[in-house]
């Protein structure tokens, strides 16, 4: 069972989270890798191609850029029920410009270019072969950035200096080995960031972007269900109605997110001692389709992934493909009236890992 690939889970480059009305998650921390015998390491790239198109506010090219991302993970043993393990994750981007997007009114809209990456460091000990727990730290580092929200109001884009702030991370598991089972329940605390601003239009003025990170709680299972096959899934619940965004030097919210959870579910299957594969569907629920900001231009999505796994002595690398389908919005603001339907987003990920 063991080499089985759960490509949804483990491949975090791949994860569905886009900016979107949920949030600006990208990659949800997986600690599938604490949970490989003796020493492990890998490393994980990947592409994601955004389509997201509208009438009046982005016909002709998408409003939200392609991103890439790197990730890696290792772990090792340091006694008979202790491990140690630390993790880096690009954790949230938000990268909209509408500016080759088609739009006579692009030079109204806002441009955005956020991204937080999470350094990861954790601990995990084995009570027994079917209770554990992990506990440890997760460091939110925010890029430089820049945000112009509304460039229709006469202020120049906001410069963001980046900076890092800490919060906990805890959870239990449950093992049945003889099945392949592990329940496993993962809770991360919320991380505030104020970040230094500077303004064009605001000379000698430094102001503060506040924004933060939610609570997250996950839930995540597999469990062979036949021989060489695996079932696996996860529930993934988020805050972000408490965590908005404020751009400096607006004093209100420049975001809209809402509360949301994530569903995933999937299946692997081995079908030999050097291949196996597996393919995974993934939801978020879709909210009102009502927009007011030019922000907010998806609405929830569905999204599957198939993934493949070559294994070879202690190696393996690891290839998959998503395609996600997102929620339309109708957006009316003071620009006028558009809608955002039909649109998707693909990504390509590939994972080599090594066993020591």
């Amino acid at each position: 069972m063991r080499n089985i690939i759960i490509l949804g889970a483990s491949a975090v480059v791949l994860s569905n989270g886009i900016a979107r009305a949920g949030g600006y998650e990208s990659s949800a921390l997986s600690t599938a890798f604490m949970y490989e015998d003796g020493g492990y390491v890998e490393f994980a790239t990947g592409k994601r191609d955004y389509e997201v198109t509208g009438s009046k506010y982005a016909p002709t090219g998408s409003a939200l850029k392609d991103t890439s991302a790197i990730a890696y993970a290792f772990k090792f043993d340091v006694a008979d029920q202790v491990s140690l393990g630390v993790a880096k994750y690009t954790q949230g981007s938000i990268q909209l410009d509408y500016s080759n997007a088609g739009s006579i009114i692009a030079a109204g809209l806002p441009v955005v270019d956020l991204t937080l990456d999470a350094n990861v460091f954790l601990a995990k000990y084995q009570f027994s072969d079917k209770y554990s727990a992990i506990a440890g730290i997760k460091q939110t580092v925010v890029k430089d950035a820049t945000a112009n929200i509304f460039q229709s109001v006469p202020y120049a884009a906001s410069k963001i200096t980046g900076g890092k702030e800490t919060g906990t991370v805890i959870g239990v598991a449950y093992e049945r080995p003889d099945i392949a089972l592990r329940v496993e329940l993962l809770s991360e605390q919320a991380t505030d960031f104020e970040l230094t601003t500077t303004n064009a239009s605001i000379p000698g003025l430094p102001q503060k972007t506040k924004g933060s990170v939610p609570d997250y709680k996950t839930l995540t299972f597999q469990s062979g269900i036949a021989a060489d096959t695996l079932v696996f899934g996860s529930i993934r619940k988020a805050n972000w109605a408490t965590n908005q965004l404020y751009v400096a030097p607006y004093a209100t919210a420049t975001s809209t997110f809402k509360d949301s959870t994530t569903y995933s579910v999937g299946v692997g299957r081995k079908f030999n001692d050097t291949w196996s594969g597996s393919i995974t569907y993934s939801t978020e629920k879709k909210g009102s389709k009502d927009s007011t900001t030019p922000l907010t231009i998806t609405n929830g999505y569905q999204g599957v992934t198939i993934g493949a796994k070559y294994t070879k002595d202690n190696m393996s690398v690891s290839a998959g493909y998503n395609y996600t389908k997102l929620g339309d919005i109708d957006l009316t603001s003071a620009l006028g009236v558009g809608n955002f339907s039909g649109n998707t987003v693909t990504g390509f990920g590939v994972k080599v890992a090594y066993s020591f």
